[in-house]
């Protein structure tokens, strides 16, 4: 038998061609690609709505939407009870169990909704203590739409669970497109106010809210809630909630914290610095939402999704961080305007903690598809300790680079504890986390 010549021999591809292989490969684009895509426009969009209230209403109108909008947000956020991970994952888990998991969530969401409104009305007047009586009134108004918005989220859950991707993205870009454009009109028209922007948003999370409605009903359906079933997926949402509630009080902690030691301009300086780092975050959040459906319905190939999700978020990570920190300086000048290039330290510093951030929220993921929806939370409990404690020791005299060290330190920790916690449920070694298993 004759050898083979190196002539005959299959020659490798290029690296440009295994670039552009992987680029091409489908698992990339509905996986990567198609969701950096979808939270690239959702940023954009949201780019084009804060100038346009900018612009119309100023500081004053625009602080007083923000403000309202973040208080709803919160009491979603608080009062949510885990349903998009507790939904997604028993619909990937059980298909056919579609119908009687969307009539319990939904039957649930609606007291907890109307909890989220009556704690969102009673602590108002506390938080708004320095707003007019006007803003008080409009913020009072707008809670009626967190009924609307919790019971959205466990439609996200649903399409999730589903493995309907294509239509989450569609939905969840739907509703700062259709509030970009409105807000736009209205400027352009000169009749933008703060109660019509405020209008545009509901009228966005309904238009929102019923588009998945209508594909719900015609792929999954609904039945009547099962007691059984709300008691098992209710564990789960808890356990998994209270791994979300930290990380909310962990990426927020320091922005509440600053303001009461550093000035305002300090303020706007390291609000400039982590609005920009949270670009990342942004651009993968989505990447790392979709590995728990997939990887909770494919349990045996879960390790190797994870993990390979991982590589990919930390790649994109880095080759945005990393120009990014080149140009920190010029950039912040060039958009900002030349006072705030001195926030270039503070947001070089926050890089590599948000990489790390962004890395942990893939682990996150695996840890709710290996079903330990309570290891999840534990990394972020050790991180909001190290924040609050280095932020009240050091902020006063280290000012907002302090800060963003005690941040980046604090991330670093959620990621390095939340990678042994995985590594040890998924039972895999320190080799596998670079090539890992079939």
């Amino acid at each position: 038998m004759e050898l083979e010549t190196p002539a005959e021999a299959p020659s490798k591809p290029s690296f440009a061609g295994r670039i552009r292989a992987l680029l091409f490969h489908p698992t990339v684009r509905t996986r990567v690609l198609a969701p950096m895509g979808f939270d690239a426009s959702i940023l954009v969009a949201n780019l084009f709505s804060g100038i346009a209230i900018a612009r119309a209403l100023g500081p004053a109108g625009r602080g007083e939407i923000a403000a309202i909008l973040l208080l709803t947000q919160l009491c979603v956020w608080f009062f949510s009870g885990g349903a998009t991970e507790a939904v997604a994952y028993r619909l990937a888990r059980r298909k056919e169990d579609g119908p009687r998991l969307l009539g319990t969530w939904l039957a649930i969401g609606v007291p907890l909704g109307l909890l989220a409104i009556i704690a969102g009305e009673l602590a108002l007047p506390v938080l708004f203590s320095a707003q007019t009586s006007e803003a008080i009134m409009l913020g009072r108004i707008y809670l009626a739409i967190v009924l609307v918005m919790l019971l959205q989220i466990v439609q996200y859950g649903m399409l999730l669970g589903n493995h309907d991707f294509f239509f989450y993205n569609v939905v969840r870009l739907l509703q700062p497109a259709l509030i970009a454009a409105a807000y736009l009109a209205c400027w352009v028209l000169g009749v933008l106010s703060v109660e019509g922007a405020l209008a545009i948003n509901a009228a966005a999370i309904g238009i929102a809210f019923l588009a998945a409605a209508v594909r719900l009903m015609r792929r999954v359906g609904i039945a009547r809630p099962d007691r059984a079933l709300l008691r098992e997926t209710l564990s789960f949402g808890l356990k998994a909630h209270m791994g979300t509630i930290a990380g909310l009080v962990n990426a927020r902690l320091d922005l509440m914290i600053v303001p009461a030691f550093l000035s305002a301009a300090s303020v706007g300086l390291y609000s400039v610095a982590t609005n920009v780092t949270s670009i990342i975050v942004t651009l993968t959040t989505t990447i790392a939402t979709l590995v728990m459906p997939m990887a909770a319905r494919r349990e045996k190939q879960s390790p190797r999704m994870v993990i390979r999700t991982l590589q990919v978020v930390m790649l994109i990570g880095g080759a945005i961080a990393i120009p990014l920190a080149g140009v920190a300086g010029f950039a912040l000048g060039i958009v900002y305007g030349s006072d705030f290039e001195s926030a270039a330290t503070a947001l070089r510093i926050l890089l590599p903690g948000v990489v790390l951030d962004a890395a942990a929220m893939v682990l996150w993921s695996g840890l709710l598809a290996a079903n330990r929806p309570l290891l999840s939370s534990v990394a972020a409990i050790p991180a909001a300790i190290i924040t609050v404690g280095g932020l009240l020791l050091f902020l006063e005299d280290g000012g907002i680079d302090v800060a963003a060290i005690v941040s980046t330190i604090a991330y670093t920790v959620v990621f390095v504890i939340s990678i042994f916690l995985y590594k040890r449920v998924a039972e895999l070694r320190w080799r596998d986390f670079l090539a890992p298993p079939h």
